[in-house]
């Protein structure tokens, strides 16, 4: 993960952000802020950037580049990428404050109004008219370590609380893999 070509991070950039690589020494406190500025710098570009590829990519170019979605084959790892570019993009325009709320009174989080243009934008290049576009998120706060207290307490958990426990850096995926392994061959 760490060793492709530059992109929008360096190899440096990979390397420092999944604690490959750590500054040590009287100037470590200043190499961590300018990583860290350099990297914003250049996420806040590639962002600019997304308004050029989309108007103006050549269609064989852009079909090129997403082929791999329609082989039955797919790979996993760009579609890991752009799922986590869209929750990175959703996230950071506060779509989990937007999740969480009753009524906005009307108004329109910004997650909510990015979606709702960037699907209308999506139409338009296709002269599709988008006539609505309803965003509707069934969510509940489910702290990991309420979900691990009412596991201790020999409490049931919903499949949707395991999952997100499972997915969490609570679990050893290992150790729970083996264990399920064991539940489902003493269960045949």
């Amino acid at each position: 993960m760490t060793d492709r070509k530059n992109a929008m991070l360096t190899t440096e950039d990979r390397r420092w952000l999944t604690g490959e690589k750590s500054y040590e020494g009287e100037h470590a406190k200043q190499q961590r802020y300018q990583r860290r500025r350099d990297i914003r710098k250049r996420v806040h570009n590639t962002i600019l950037d997304f308004t050029i590829l989309f108007e103006h990519l050549e269609d064989a170019e852009r079909e090129k580049l997403f082929e791999c979605l329609e082989d039955d084959e797919s790979d996993d790892e760009f579609e890991a990428g752009l799922r986590d570019g869209l929750a990175f993009i959703l996230y950071n325009a506060g779509i989990t404050e937007t999740m969480l709320e009753e009524c906005s009174h009307g108004t329109e989080s910004t997650a909510e109004r990015l979606l709702r243009e960037a699907v209308d934008a999506a139409g338009k290049r296709d002269e599709i008219l988008i006539e609505d576009v309803a965003i509707s998120i069934d969510a509940t706060r489910a702290p990991i370590a309420s979900i691990v207290a009412e596991l201790k307490a020999g409490n049931e958990v919903s499949p949707a609380e395991l999952c997100l426990l499972l997915e969490s850096e609570a679990v050893d995926t290992d150790a729970a893999r083996d264990c399920l392994r064991e539940l489902v061959v003493d269960a045949e």
